[in-house]
């Protein structure tokens, strides 16, 4: 078992965003990508609530350092589980497949900075319905020599969204290795090489 060395939460690197007006249109190019520290991989993760219409849903994607997918999952979630619990069951899910790919060095992204400052603050209080998944969060980085946490902006976290958002629509787990489901094939490719947007004022 490896001796975590540091973990920390930062704002760098930050995904490259570049904006063009063209008349009344406002023309956003982004790539969300941004490499990680060498030798390291990236996991990002995200979550759906439940609400009227669906049950929750969690899922993460698992990219090497030069982005090259490696695992992804989408798993539903019961109805009574609150928004940040289920962040929190993703993040763990995400942490259970790096430790089983043998990784020491991990950065997590995600558009939940409550989420990552849980388990990562030893003195945060603690509700009882997230006490026990916080602890398996915190139990599973101490498997890594590394860990870095970068919040981002949810465009910049669009295909882990999209895993959360299928789990939504699955009854059971959905787990995928060295090739990307369809749904997320694009945004993996886009993420890297850069997507356009237009807003119209």
């Amino acid at each position: 078992m490896s001796t975590m060395g540091t973990i920390s939460l930062g704002y760098e690197p930050k995904p490259r965003r570049y904006h063009y007006f063209r008349s009344s249109i406002l023309v956003i190019h982004t790539i969300a990508w941004t490499t990680p520290v060498e030798d390291a991989w990236k996991l990002n993760f995200s979550a759906c609530a439940p609400n009227g219409l669906r049950h929750g849903g969690a899922g993460y994607v698992l990219r090497e350092h030069h982005g090259i997918f490696k695992a992804a999952r989408a798993e539903p979630l019961p109805n009574d589980f609150s928004h940040i619990e289920a962040k929190l069951v993703a993040l763990n899910l995400g942490l259970q497949e790096a430790v089983v790919q043998g990784i020491d060095y991990l950065e997590v992204e995600g558009h939940s900075p409550y989420a990552m400052e849980l388990v990562i603050d030893d003195e945060a209080p603690l509700a009882p319905s997230i006490r026990p998944i916080v602890h398996k969060c915190r139990k599973l980085l101490r498997q890594f020599k590394l860990v870095k946490f970068h919040p981002v902006a949810a465009y910049a976290n669009r295909a882990a969204a999209k895993i959360a958002e299928m789990a939504t629509n699955e009854t059971e787990i959905q787990r995928w290795t060295m090739e990307p489901p369809d749904e997320i094939a694009k945004i993996l490719v886009d993420d890297m090489t850069g997507y356009w947007e237009s807003i119209y004022n």
